[in-house]
């Protein structure tokens, strides 16, 4: 009897510790009180929404009701001028304090990076905490050996690894995994990559707001130099022109209103600048899967893209613009491309200010409209607004740079798309991003295959065709304060 007895209470014991820590710990933000701001009751709602959404992990969840929480979250938030402060309490359901962290910023542009340092504050004492009482308990509970059957069945086969694109079954040929960089400082919004070198290596540039950083990359990326910019300028785009003449790279700036673009000699481990202020906005690109080019296209007054595209040489500050490509509705030189198809049609993708994906025909007539969004960008250009302010509440225009298209020599689209939500009325916050292949079957796009999301926010994508290879560029940290955050970039080999 005894024996019976102590049987049950060590199962009892064990039942009662393993369920409360291994599963992930259940989190609900109920409320952040809101002072001092302007927008008060649409801060309100978004601010728990983005707390919540960043403090999910492999140990802890977020849920909706605070009922099925184990830990509940609440909070202040402080404006004061331009300066904030947000304050979190994060307490169990009998109200016992566990953890309490505060972020503080000196305007709005840093309040979601504010946010996630919050959420990352909270997550790490809580799963201190947690994961300590969870090996206790464990170690408390006594081992009840498993009873022996009287059947001995095989152990059920372990599935093959998942690819890392994933292919209808009937366009599945395959693929394997690439390379990983480390951790690289400064949160990136553009990528653009080189040549392989002699030695197999091969020259990588990547960009954030007001710096380029050149790299080497070879079993890990070495950085070789970086270029800063004034604190007025904000880079929108950085493309690289590989000639016989040797390598350019044009560096697309904004300077208030204006556009005051850059382009720079690659001179061995060297960045040498060799034009300034040019009022174009640049693109190098494969046109339909062509020949990779040089594109410029001006701004105007009143418009943020103005006329048509073209193709662009350059002799020192002047450029000849030849061969015009018309621009239909919602184009511009970022968010189009042209491909053909199997009959040599030639036809123009572009992603509208919705981030819905479109196809026109050869004269400009709308033919198909995507169900789904495609593209998705956080880096954007303001410009002074003040005619519809009355209307948007906002002194300036923001204009979001999507995501680019890629068409291959063999007429496949290749387009980024991001996921995520939006908070704050134009600032964006994407958490997952994929890269998708897709082709003209005669009336509409079909997906060939498309990425694995991404674990965090892709700025940034690359096919290398004839290496058969694809880059992407993610966001692992996002900029604060006084931080530049971190990215990280990988190649996938596509089969």
């Amino acid at each position: 009897m005894n024996k019976f007895v102590m049987i049950c209470a060590a199962l009892f014991v064990s039942l009662c510790a393993v369920p409360s820590y291994a599963a992930p710990l259940k989190v609900f933000v109920s409320e952040i009180n809101v002072v001092g701001a302007v927008n008060k009751d649409e801060m309100k709602q978004t601010l728990p929404l983005l707390l919540a959404s960043r403090i999910n992990s492999d140990t802890i969840t977020a849920v909706a009701t605070a009922a099925e929480a184990d830990v509940l979250i609440s909070g202040t938030y402080v404006a004061i001028g331009k300066v904030f402060s947000v304050d979190a309490l994060a307490r169990t359901a009998g109200g016992k304090t566990l953890a309490r962290a505060f972020v503080q910023g000196e305007n709005q542009d840093e309040l979601i990076p504010a946010m996630g340092t919050l959420a990352h504050k909270i997550q790490t004492e809580l799963t201190k905490q947690f994961s300590s009482a969870a090996t206790i308990a464990v170690n408390v509970a006594p081992a009840v050996s498993a009873a022996k059957s009287d059947f001995i069945r095989p152990e059920p086969t372990q599935s093959a690894p998942a690819a890392e694109f994933i292919k209808p079954r009937e366009m599945e040929q395959g693929s394997a995994s690439g390379w990983l960089s480390k951790r690289l400082t400064g949160a990136a919004n553009l990528m653009a990559a080189g040549s392989i070198r002699p030695d197999g290596s091969q020259n990588l540039f990547l960009a954030e707001d007001r710096r380029v950083s050149y790299y080497r990359q070879a079993s890990e990326m070495r950085l070789i130099t970086d270029m800063e910019l004034r604190s007025s300028e904000k880079i929108i785009s950085l493309d690289l022109l590989e000639s016989t003449g040797g390598a350019e790279l044009y560096v697309s700036i904004m300077r208030g209103d204006n556009v005051v673009s850059q382009v720079w000699q690659v001179s061995g481990d060297k960045l040498v600048k060799t034009a300034e202020n040019l009022p174009y906005f640049f693109r190098v690109f494969a046109l339909a899967g062509g020949q990779k080019k040089l594109y410029a296209q001006s701004m105007g007054r009143e418009s943020d893209f103005y006329g048509d595209v073209f193709e662009a040489t350059r002799s020192g500050n002047s450029f000849s613009l030849i061969n015009p490509v018309k621009m239909p509705r919602f184009g511009t030189i970022y968010t189009f491309n042209q491909f053909r198809d199997a009959a040599g049609e030639l036809f123009t993708a572009t992603i509208n200010t919705d981030n819905y994906l479109i196809v026109y025909d050869r004269d400009l007539k709308e033919l198909w409209r995507s169900n789904d969004k495609f593209g998705g960008s956080e880096l954007y250009f303001q410009k002074d607004d003040l005619t519809n302010t009355r209307t948007t509440g906002d002194n300036f225009r923001w204009v979001f740079m999507n995501q680019r298209i890629q068409v291959t020599a063999k007429g496949e689209i290749l387009v980024g798309k991001n996921d995520g939500f939006w908070v704050l009325g134009n600032a964006r916050s994407y958490k997952k991003g994929s890269v998708y292949c897709l082709y003209w079957n005669g009336s509409s796009l079909e997906e060939k295959w498309h990425t694995r999301d991404t674990q965090n926010y892709m700025p940034d994508y690359f096919l290398d065709e004839e290496r058969g290879e694809l880059f992407i560029l993610q966001v692992v940290q996002r900029a604060g304060i006084s931080a530049r955050g971190a990215s990280s970039l990988a190649i996938k080999t596509v089969k």
